[in-house]
């Protein structure tokens, strides 16, 4: 702790930290959630999980407590504007998950560190424990959430090289500068830009999803390849970010066309986008986005699904009604038959699926168990159109 005179979060800080070792986190990882104070780096009000207010100047005990609880807390919402719908667009994630994300990518002290993603500055502060102030850097979309962030570094002690820029499309080095690039913002596509910046066999460490409006994330972990904008590796398990703001675009709409075909599924046929499940079916299937919506006088909500590259949907309704049209895709009838392979490969996990970019073909595979098992590829909309 390098500025901390108040002292009454420590007992606080001792619980997370035990909590974090108990979960696994490695020791070292571990201790920096007491080394260094996380509530310095929150605004005054934030938002929990269940969207609980807390205020420090109304309830400074229950702010204080928010701030060592294991559960990301929303810092801006609507882009910092009044009047907006309260959607979440910053926010300091929940201490499991950054110590997992510092693990997975494996930081030694001699690396230098680029974070895409400065948010409240916190992670950036745990970083420049780990390496040491000058061998971080990190970069920030939202210009007041970067002064906000450069501003709680100082005053906790801390100078790593904090930028207001858009990271998907500005560098800080031209050169491969960086052992480890940190991703605190989900994306489908992974910019050339973190690449082009990373030493040949650096990691990069970043939430990935097929296409925005695909049912959460999974954290891959790529390591360059052959010295040029080509990662691979494998999945380390499922994990859902903010998008990045140039990827966020909705990944769909809900269909209201008369369906060409109506099946009836035996039980709830949602369940097949339900929790980790639906993350598995992206990963099988490319190409498609979902969300939920509701029919007129209905109590439950049905999901629709959205092919990304032509005009097939569907709706799944808790009656058991599936309903396809739109295009020559039956995306449920695709489901259903990927998660036929996928039982008859021993029904793999997250962790046994991987990611191969390669920026000089604009194009991401996605494999099972060896990168040569391609189960899919994309390509960027420019490398299409040629």
């Amino acid at each position: 702790m390098r500025n901390t005179p108040d002292r009454d979060h420590l007992p606080l800080a001792r619980a997370l930290a035990d909590r974090l070792r108990a979960d696994g986190a490695p020791e070292h990882i571990a201790s920096l959630f007491l080394r260094v104070p996380r509530h310095e780096f929150l605004p005054d009000v934030v938002w929990g999980e269940d969207r609980t207010r807390y205020d420090r100047a109304e309830d400074p005990d229950a702010w204080l407590r928010a701030a060592y609880s294991d559960q990301a807390l929303t810092t801006q919402r609507d882009g910092g504007r009044e009047g907006g719908m309260g959607l979440p667009t910053s926010s300091s994630s929940a201490p499991t998950i950054m110590a997992r994300m510092l693990a997975a990518a494996r930081i030694e002290p001699a690396h230098s560190v680029l974070e895409i993603g400065t948010g409240t500055g916190f992670n950036a502060a745990l970083l420049c424990e780990l390496v040491g102030d000058e061998r971080v850097a990190t970069m920030e979309v939202d210009p007041a959430v970067s002064a906000s962030a450069r501003s709680a570094l100082h005053a906790a002690g801390y100078a790593p090289e904090a930028v207001h820029a858009d990271a998907e499309h500005a560098r800080l080095s031209a050169a491969p500068a960086f052992h480890r690039v940190v991703a605190t913002c989900q994306v489908a596509d992974v910019p050339t830009g973190w690449l082009s910046q990373l030493h040949p066999r650096g990691l990069l460490v970043t939430p990935w999803a097929p296409t925005p409006g695909a049912p959460s994330g999974a954290l891959a972990v790529l390591e360059q390849r052959g010295g040029g904008l080509r990662a691979e590796g494998r999945f380390e398990g499922s994990l859902a970010f903010m998008w990045a703001r140039g990827q966020s675009r909705p990944g769909g709409r809900i269909p209201d066309a008369v369906p060409d075909r109506t099946t009836r599924a035996e039980g709830d046929p949602r369940y097949l986008l339900d929790g980790e499940g639906g993350l598995l079916l992206a990963l099988l299937v490319p190409d498609w986005a979902h969300g939920m919506g509701r029919e007129p006088g209905a109590s439950d909500l049905f999901m629709w699904v959205v092919s990304t590259r032509c005009g097939a949907w569907a709706r799944l309704h808790p009656d058991g009604r599936v309903e396809q049209g739109g295009g020559s895709r039956l995306l449920v009838d695709e489901f259903e038959e990927a998660l036929l392979r996928w039982r008859e490969q021993g029904e793999p996990g997250v962790a046994e699926f991987g990611l191969t970019v390669d920026d000089a073909r604009g194009s991401r595979s996605v494999w099972l168990r060896e990168p040569e098992a391609v189960l899919w590829t994309c390509r960027r909309a420019a490398e299409e159109a040629r």
